[in-house]
C-alpha cells in the first residue's frame, strides 16, 4: 500500500529589495504552519546559486491536511504580504513517494 503522505514544493523568485522582508515573513509563516494538524515538516530553503530563489519543502500527512493549510488565516496573510515582494508566480509541485 502506498502511503498517503503528500510532499510539496513551492519555488519562487524574490525581488532583491524585498529579500529581507520575505525572509522575515517566511520565518513567521513557518512557525505557524508547523503547528497545523497534519504538518509533518515545513521549511524554506535559499538557492546557493541565486539567493533570490527560494523553495519550500513541505511534508503533509495527507492531501486533505495540505488542503486545510490553504484555508488558514496565516497563509492568506502571508500570501497577501508576499505579493509585492515576488518577481514571479510561485511554481507549486505536489509529489507522492513511490519507493
Amino acid at each position: 500500500m502506498i502511503p498517503s503522505t503528500l510532499y510539496v514544493t513551492a519555488s519562487f523568485m524574490v525581488k532583491s529589495e524585498g529579500l529581507a522582508d520575505m525572509l522575515d515573513l517566511l520565518a513567521e509563516l513557518t512557525l505557524r504552519t508547523r503547528q497545523e494538524p497534519g504538518c509533518l515538516d515545513y521549511g524554506y530553503f535559499q538557492s546557493l546559486e541565486n539567493p533570490l530563489q527560494l523553495t519550500s519543502f513541505e511534508v503533509w500527512q495527507s492531501a486533505e491536511s495540505e488542503a486545510l493549510h490553504w484555508q488558514t488565516g496565516h497563509l492568506a496573510d502571508a500570501l497577501s504580504r508576499a505579493a509585492g515582494l515576488l518577481q514571479d508566480t510561485p511554481r507549486i509541485s505536489k509529489y507522492r513517494r513511490v519507493c
